[in-house]
């Protein structure tokens, strides 16, 4: 069986680069001739050993990412029994969906999110809401199956009119050893990801703030990304005065698992996220998390391995005083609850062999499995 995707393998892109090169990998390793269609290259990519790459000629510079040429090089890579596109908006799947039906093949879309109410209506909405009208709504509708990470966002997909199957299979993450421990006695708390308005890291910022005792305590936020919305997170650090709060910017190998290994709690603070990456991130490196509930895990709590917290100001600031005072050895008993989660739900090996499943449905006409709903 061969798949094609298309997507980012671009690290700076942060959750979907490493979901789709997670996936890819497990699909290889599950038998599965998976390759990946992706734009050239910017800073790191991600190590491309195991997984079959074609890049494509770069872009217009325009938000469309429109190409004149990128359907003909599609189609010049020869025929695949599945096409998936790993995202929505942009030209590239419009493309993909074109040479797929050209070709008579099935083809799976990933909406990765954006098609949450809340992504709908934060940014370039009037074109969102043509683009369902007049085209993508169709080719959502037409798709063999549209693949999403969690109940709540095939809930929006339905409500968006979207009535193709829909199998829900979480991101993968990859189970290995972290071979660096925490040095110190510092509560540090981290964000990981991609530095944008929608992530709310300025909820962190505050909730240090409204902290009474300060002196033990410590912000993290890894990463990086738009460059107007950071200079607003480091003027509020000094407008608050507060002088415990640290900027990496964009980490990755080494100096990446070393700042996560000296972190507390690893929280997530947006409003919504289809999954959320950072908080895979952080489990299967046994750190205890904090996430909203506009992301899908509940499991923080069932599996007690961390917060899963309303979204709020108010929340954010009591669960992080509760966090500071939760003993090291609770926090260290959260995060191999963490861990152990990971292994047994999220592992590379397992969510390959579900999206192998999918793709056998959808081509060997096998039983429907049980994450797929129609």
């Amino acid at each position: 069986m061969e798949i094609l995707h298309i997507g980012t393998l671009n690290k700076t892109t942060g959750g979907p680069a490493m979901s789709t090169y997670h996936t890819l990998k497990g699909l290889v390793q599950q038998g599965v001739n998976a390759e990946i269609y992706c734009p050239p290259f910017q800073n790191e990519s991600i190590d491309l050993q195991a997984i079959t790459t074609h890049i494509c000629s770069q872009a217009l510079k325009t938000k469309f990412a429109y190409s004149p040429t990128y359907k003909k090089e599609v189609e010049a890579l020869g025929d695949y029994d599945i096409y998936h596109a790993q995202g929505i908006w942009l030209y590239p799947t419009y493309a993909l969906v074109d040479v797929a039906r050209k070709k008579g093949k099935p083809y799976v879309i990933t909406p990765r999110g954006m098609l949450y109410p809340q992504d709908i209506a934060k940014s370039n909405r009037f074109f969102k809401r043509l683009s369902l009208k007049f085209r993508l709504l169709k080719d959502l509708n037409q798709a063999a199956c549209i693949h999403v990470t969690c109940q709540e966002e095939m809930k929006h997909c339905r409500e968006l009119g979207i009535t193709s199957p829909i199998a829900v299979i979480p991101n993968p993450i990859e189970i290995k050893e972290y071979p660096y421990q925490k040095q110190d006695d510092i509560f540090r708390i981290g964000y990981l990801g991609r530095l944008s308005p929608r992530k709310d890291v300025e909820g962190l910022i505050y909730a240090l703030a409204a902290q009474k005792d300060q002196s033990n305590i410590e912000l993290l936020i890894i990463g990086g990304g738009d460059s107007v919305y950071e200079s607003f997170l480091k003027e509020e650090v000094k407008r608050l005065n507060l002088k415990n709060v640290r900027f990496t910017g964009f980490l990755s190998g080494e100096e990446k698992d070393k700042a996560l290994a000296s972190l507390s709690v690893l929280a997530m603070p947006s409003e919504f996220e289809n999954l959320g990456n950072v908080i895979l991130e952080g489990l299967v490196r046994g750190i205890p998390c904090i996430a909203t509930q506009g992301a899908p895990w509940e499991e923080l709590n069932t599996h007690q391995c961390g917060w899963w917290i309303e979204y709020n100001q108010e929340a954010l600031n009591r669960t992080l005083e509760k966090a500071t005072h939760t003993p090291a050895e609770e926090l260290k008993a959260m995060g191999v609850r963490g861990r152990k989660l990971m292994e047994d739900f999220y592992s590379i090996e397992s969510i390959s062999l579900k999206m192998k499943q999918m793709y056998e449905w959808i081509v060997e006409f096998k039983n429907k499995p049980v994450f797929i709903y129609e």
